[in-house]
């Protein structure tokens, strides 16, 4: 085979002698066909130089035209330009020598220097003037993983490296598309020139995957410092099926300095639902990638019967990496002025947000402080430190301070503590000293000091034969409050629980020990009895119940007969005041008296029985649960709401109805033992129809456990998918009174929020008197949000 291509390259040498050396072309193929007197040449399976082109091609099949000096390869073409970096790669690949002009068929691929990489159909390479070109949909690479999808009429110039293309998209590694009708880029610095430029951002950039970002303009610069857009518009609403954009920045100069990682906009408008609203001379806000950036946030405007009116101008400070600050200036119709700040700095093992303002005005100079740290000292340690204290007991409810503060929990009980927490496998400890502050009581009264306070738990490994888990429980405290009364408490519980049991018969089965050790010094104290006292309770628990179902073609039916014997030998300390009820929720529990210090004393036997319909999608139809309590004596010192005092409880239960998808019934019920009236009922009803959900919730306790009647009711109506229409009221119906209601209307897209609410209270709390607002928001988003607390307040001033 050797000698066989040697003798074909020494003829083809002859053949082409008259070309001149330096011109010739060199074929290495298995097998070689000359017809038209030589003009024409086939070479199969040939790897074909061309030296004085500095061009290599493999390809399984050679056609070299002679009198045209053309040369033809097809079927897997590699064509290696060594001059200017560039491999080519097709079905069929055409070189015209004397033209030095190079043109595909069919789908071909570009390799160029290692930089870029080039997939379209039918291109050509005029090497002479360095520029490939063509005018079928096109796909080039970068090593920036930047895209560009070209679909006509695209001219690569090799030399300067610029690209050219009409109707192009350009998909950057953020996966922002951007679609121009004509475009010129220079791939060597990243400056691209076009006209009709439309920019859609990935839709989280925004922080809504339901937003459809977009920026379009009428001409666009752009490099690796700036995106400069003329007579531009921006929004992030989504456009599906809707006429127009929630709302929209009419710009005529926009531009995205990649430095500052801004966006900025010159000479504005904004328009909502298509007509302008607002000018803006100049707007900026954080670029996508920019999650934090000092500046001024939206102001707000507010007012109230209470405080008249007000305008807060709050602005956020980027302090570090690791820590920022917002700052929250009011200023008062009655030149009042408040500063509320917030610090948060997140360290290595911790973080930490603290909040504080001051008052200066009408009503004295007033301040609060928080501040919250938590963090972990190893991975078995964490802890938490709180420190709260105010100056001006109504200060924080009368200027609702909790609704620009996310660590002011509540605005009448302070509470400052330190916590520490151990977490092992097997084990759970947890400390704290902790000092409330009540700030509705007198002076006297307000403190309350618990230190320390601390409850541990450890699972005590035993036999796999023993069938259950036990558990070892301590909890203590020592507590001081109104002023003198003392309380050290230590409590132990040795609990274990068994497996459930089931029975060749059906009846499953599982049963409780506990053992209660309590110890208490106490001064002056309501809730023990004794100054010392050093108790130790067992108690033990066994239950039973009869699982049975029934299955028919549309439903199955599961009823569930339960008993639950109890017994500690004990008794218990006085607890008869004890406000607990009993339900079926509750009843079978150990701990249903709930309390830490104390067991249930005396025998007692838990009755329950239960009933359940679920169609064949496990959904309930309908449930139905009842219960009681039995007793061989009276223990008068057992709690008296409860009827645990007596030989049998109250009956009590509840019935949940799914009447249809429209209409579902609950009602919760404990009637006397004898019935002869009823002690507490709670129905609620839950109405869907479309767009239409109502809840209804009747509550009331009569007889032995009080005298009370309430009504509530929750509407929402939602008018087409953007339209929401609320409203919300209680009544007290002893006494006909309704504390509050409140209607609001929202209009909610994507981008877009409008709400009106009209609040009415009637109640007095302190120096709050009775008010009344109608208010005002509309959020744009995801920048900002502009409105008014008291709509009607503030026109009628």
């Amino acid at each position: 085979m050797k000698i066989k291509n040697l003798i074909i390259i020494l003829f083809l040498s002859f053949l082409f002698l008259e070309e001149g050396f330096s011109d010739e072309i060199n074929f290495e193929a298995s097998e070689m066909d000359i017809k038209d007197n030589g003009n024409i040449i086939f070479a199969y399976n040939s790897k074909t130089i061309i030296p004085k082109k500095k061009i290599n091609i493999v390809s399984k099949k050679v056609k070299y035209i002679k009198d045209k000096n053309i040369v033809i390869f097809s079927e897997n073409v590699v064509f290696d330009d060594k001059v200017n970096n560039v491999i080519i790669k097709g079905p069929k690949i055409t070189y015209e020598r004397d033209k030095d002009l190079i043109y595909s068929d069919g789908t071909t691929r570009f390799y160029i220097e290692g930089k870029y990489r080039i997939k379209s159909k039918n291109v050509f390479f005029n090497r002479y003037d360095q520029i490939i070109f063509g005018n079928n949909e096109t796909t080039i690479w970068d090593n920036a993983v930047n895209i560009y999808n070209l679909k006509k009429n695209f001219k690569l110039n090799l030399s300067n490296e610029i690209l050219t293309s009409n109707k192009s998209t350009v998909i950057d590694k953020e996966n922002n598309k951007y679609f121009f009708d004509d475009v010129a880029v220079n791939l060597r610095n990243n400056e691209i020139v076009g006209n009709e430029l439309k920019i859609e951002y990935e839709r989280s950039h925004f922080g809504n995957k339901d937003n459809q970002p977009k920026l379009k303009g009428r001409s666009s610069y752009s490099n690796d410092e700036e995106l400069k857009v003329y007579k531009g518009v921006f929004s992030t609403c989504d456009t599906t099926n809707k006429k127009c954009r929630g709302w929209e920045l009419n710009t005529n100069e926009f531009k995205h300095d990649k430095k500052k990682k801004t966006f900025e906009y010159k000479d504005s408008w904004l328009k909502i639902f298509n007509h302008k609203v607002f000018y803006l001379p100049y707007f900026s806000h954080p670029d996508p990638t920019v999650k934090r950036k000092s500046g001024f946030l939206t102001p707000t405007y507010s007012s109230s019967e209470n405080l008249g009116t007000s305008i807060n101008v709050p602005y956020f400070k980027v302090l570090g990496d690791d820590k920022d600050m917002t700052f929250n200036s009011r200023y008062y119709a009655d030149k009042s002025f408040m500063l509320q700040s917030e610090y948060r700095q997140a360290l290595q093992y911790s973080s930490v947000t603290s909040d504080f303002s001051f008052l200066v005005g009408s009503d004295g100079t007033k301040s609060h402080f928080f501040y919250n740290q938590f963090g972990e000292l190893n991975k078995n340690t964490n802890y938490e430190i709180n420190l709260q204290d105010v100056k001006g007991d109504n200060y924080l409810k009368r200027y609702q301070l909790g609704l620009t503060s996310p660590i002011i929990g509540s605005e009448s009980v302070l509470s400052s503590n330190f916590n520490l927490s151990w977490d092992w496998e097997n084990a759970q400890l947890n400390t704290s000293a902790n000092i409330y502050e009540d700030l509705s009581k007198n002076n006297h009264d307000r403190f309350q000091y618990i230190f320390p306070d601390f409850s541990f738990r450890r699972a005590v490994e035993i036999p796999e034969n023993y069938n259950g888990t036990f558990n070892f429980y301590s909890a203590g405290y020592n507590k001081n409050y109104n002023t003198n009364i003392n309380e050290t408490v230590l409590n132990n519980d040795f609990l274990f629980q068994s497996n459930r049991f089931v029975f060749n018969n059906g009846i499953t089965s599982d049963y409780n020990f506990l053992l209660k050790n309590t110890n208490n010094y106490t001064n002056n104290s309501s809730d023990f009895s004794d100054e010392k006292n050093y108790d130790l309770f067992g108690s033990s628990k066994i239950d039973f119940s009869l699982p049975l179902q029934k299955r028919m073609e549309k439903y199955t039916n599961y009823l569930t007969p339960k008993i639950s014997l109890r017994y500690s030998p004990n008794g218990n300390n006085d607890m008869s005041l004890k406000n607990l009820i009993l339900n079926y929720d509750n009843a079978f529990n150990l701990n249903r008296i709930n309390t830490s210090s104390q067991v249930e004393g005396d025998e007692a036997l838990t009755i329950g029985l239960e009933f359940e319909r679920k169609n064949n999608f496990e959904e309930n139809i309908f449930s139905f649960r009842l219960g009681n309590v039995l007793k061989s004596k009276k223990n008068k010192k057992l709690p008296k709401k409860s009827k645990l005092n007596e030989t049998r409880s109250d009956i009590f239960g509840d019935i949940y109805f799914n009447i249809n998808d429209i209409l579902s019934v609950g009602y919760v019920f404990s009637y006397d033992r004898d019935l002869k009236y009823s002690n507490l009922d709670s129905l609620n009803l839950d109405l869907s129809v479309n767009n239409f959900v109502t809840n209804f919730n009747y509550y009331t306790e009569n007889h032995d456990f009080g005298d009370s009647e309430n009504i509530s009711n929750s509407l929402t109506y939602n008018l087409s998918k953007e339209h929401i229409f609320r409203f919300n009221t209680t009544k007290n119906l002893k006494d006909d009174f309704m504390p509050y209601y409140i209607v609001e209307y929202e209009y909610r897209t994507d981008c877009l929020s409008l709400n009106f609410n009209y609040n009415k209270t009637f109640y007095s709390d302190g120096n709050l008197e009775p008010d009344q607002t109608l208010s005002f928001l509309i959020k744009i988003i995801p920048f900002t949000e502009l409105g008014v607390a008291n709509v009607g307040n503030i026109l009628s001033n």
